[in-house]
């Protein structure tokens, strides 16, 4: 009988790699950032490592290319700034939309259009999420049809949408 709390927490102990595991794949740490969007009370933390974790899923899934070390040195860079609690530097959405122009072929990265004709704030801030929550379910779409590429594109078009201030 004393054996049995002992043999459980053996258990839940030899699955905790498994566990931690699961928890730092591209895939899990896309839906967390898409919780954190959804979550009306977002605290300025939670968003700040939602964003990193979205730039680890980024590196982790970028494709071996002749841009990689480039795109994943801006993409470092941008990373450590977030860590630091900036989430409104130039230089950082500088750095992302030259990571951006990597991943799309020359393009550069656009403020959406309708985001920009949003009849007010609540409307914009509405629309920006919904935004938001379709280009990380579009980069899991894309991960899992194998378009790592893309993925990795559509994660970064999110987070320069986050970290762009847009007016209203």
């Amino acid at each position: 009988r004393p054996l049995i709390p002992l043999l459980a927490l053996g258990l839940v102990l030899a699955g905790a790699p498994v566990l931690a595991g699961q928890e730092r794949t591209p895939e899990a740490m896309i839906g967390r950032a898409r919780a954190a969007v959804l979550t009306p009370e977002g605290s300025r933390d939670a968003i700040l490592k939602a964003l990193v974790e979205v730039l680890d899923a980024t590196l982790m899934i970028l494709p071996k290319t002749d841009y990689a070390d480039e795109f994943r040195s801006r993409v470092e860079w941008v990373r450590g700034s977030l860590e630091e609690g900036d989430l409104f530097s130039d230089k950082a959405r500088q750095y992302l939309g030259l990571a951006y122009k990597l991943v799309a072929g020359g393009s550069l990265w656009q403020v959406p259009a309708e985001l920009k004709a949003a009849d007010s704030a609540k409307k914009g801030i509405e629309r920006a999420t919904e935004i938001c929550i379709e280009l990380l379910d579009s980069a899991l779409a894309e991960r899992k049809a194998g378009n790592d590429e893309k993925a990795v594109r559509r994660l970064i078009e999110f987070v320069l949408l986050v970290v762009t201030p847009i007016e209203a």
